[in-house]
């Protein structure tokens, strides 16, 4: 026999929205790591301490986190100057993304399967992947490989203009610069032009090389942006700038004078932005923008506003807001049992990332040292945080020097 129970629709959307919620609170899954056989653990034995767990991550957890260990194990390989594992590591992250992110039918058709999939392999955001090539490029620079550095920096622009089956115009000013560096090394002085007449627009004071320049310095601040999981379910995937750190610009020493490294990137701006349009979160696959404006914060114009815009990142696009308070509990509910049934947001992401690029053309000498020191918001030095580099140069006269703050 059936009972019919009457009940106000308010208890009744309670009720419903109670075991909506309910069947969300299961939690991330959790994934089985692989034991590693004798010929693993003796490499990751042999392993320099700075990159040793990330080789046994690559190991244990394999090909679901394969791109991101790589991306790990190459920038931090890169920052002690192993060049030789740096470049093996992202070229193998670079193939395994082309695979999915490249520019021709074949891929396409992957990606139309891949965002389907709900335990996907990890790939990377735009940013990420695209900074992959940059890393790429610089090494190839290194290496006096001018040619393929610029078509490594051109590969970054092609990543950062795929999103979400979506092309946008590339606004990665740093790729851009670098790009022209490395046509000027190769004399091709148009196609330097073209980049640098580009780069204006998106960094019309950016500091342009001469001829007396014949060495990049290049500084790294702050931590990466991070990734979270939103709204019901945790379905949404939504950016919010690096946490813990007060380092937003950087000074080198040139001779008896602190000068200031020009601030080129803002990483966060670029994981959180599209074309230059801010996102509000990402939803199944798809971007959804924010309402109230059309652009974002970024730290670069002022480092004194750093502090204000990070706090402004760290509330936007969070919880639902107060206007949605007036949509009908029955709606939440239904929303909710809807993202029950959806994949949770990926956020996992590339954890050691700086969160600005700064960069300037310098004069200097193969084996010269260079210390950095770091400000904070105010532009004020951090006590007892400096780095020191050394410039690099190839065999054809043209050096490098990378600083960072996150140096192990």
């Amino acid at each position: 026999m059936w009972f019919i129970v009457k009940m106000k629709p308010a208890t009744l959307a309670a009720a419903v929205l109670s075991v909506s919620l309910a069947g969300c609170a299961t939690g991330p899954k959790t994934f089985d790591r692989a034991g590693l056989s004798s010929e693993q653990t003796a490499i990751v034995a042999s392993k320099p301490v700075v990159i040793r767990e990330d080789y046994r991550n690559l190991y244990e957890e394999g090909r679901r986190n394969e791109v991101l260990n790589l991306m790990e194990i190459g920038l931090k390989a890169y920052r002690t100057g192993d060049l030789d594992e740096a470049r093996r590591s992202l070229d193998r992250a670079r193939i395994i993304i082309e695979s999915v992110y490249a520019d021709d039918e074949s891929a396409r058709k992957a990606r139309s399967i891949w965002y389907e999939e709900a335990e996907k392999d990890f790939k990377g955001e735009p940013y990420e992947r695209a900074m992959v090539y940059l890393y790429l490029g610089l090494i190839f620079l290194e290496q006096g490989d001018y040619g393929n550095a610029r078509a490594s920096f051109i590969g970054g622009l092609l990543q950062d203009a795929f999103a979400e089956e979506e092309q946008f115009s590339s606004d990665f000013a740093a790729l851009i610069y670098l790009a022209g560096w490395a046509a000027l090394q190769m004399d091709s002085q148009q196609l330097a032009r073209q980049h640098f007449t580009e780069l204006q627009t998106f960094r019309p004071d950016a500091p342009l090389p001469n001829g007396d320049h014949n060495a990049l310095l290049i500084v790294e601040t702050g931590s990466s942006p991070r990734k979270l999981g939103d709204g019901v379910g945790h379905y949404q995937l939504v950016y919010r700038r690096g946490r813990n750190f007060t380092d937003v610009g950087a000074q080198w020493l040139n001779g008896d004078q602190w000068q200031t490294v020009y601030p080129m990137e803002d990483i966060y701006f670029q994981a959180s932005t599209r074309g230059g349009r801010a996102i509000d979160r990402i939803v199944e696959g798809q971007v959804q923008y924010k309402e109230s404006t059309r652009n974002i914060g970024t730290n670069l114009s002022s480092i004194s506003q750093n502090s204000l815009l990070a706090g402004a990142g760290a509330s936007a696009g969070g919880v639902l807001g107060a206007g949605f308070a007036a949509i009908s509990l029955v709606s939440v509910a239904a929303q909710g049992m809807s993202a029950a049934a959806n994949v949770r947001a990926d956020i996992r992401y590339w954890q050691s990332l700086p969160d600005t690029l700064h960069i300037i053309p310098v004069s200097a000498e193969p084996g010269q040292q260079v210390t950095i020191r770091f400000l904070d918001a105010n532009g004020q030095p951090i006590p007892g945080m400096t780095d020191t580099a050394e410039f690099r140069f190839d065999g054809r006269g043209r050096g490098l020097a990378l600083a960072t703050s996150q140096r192990p």
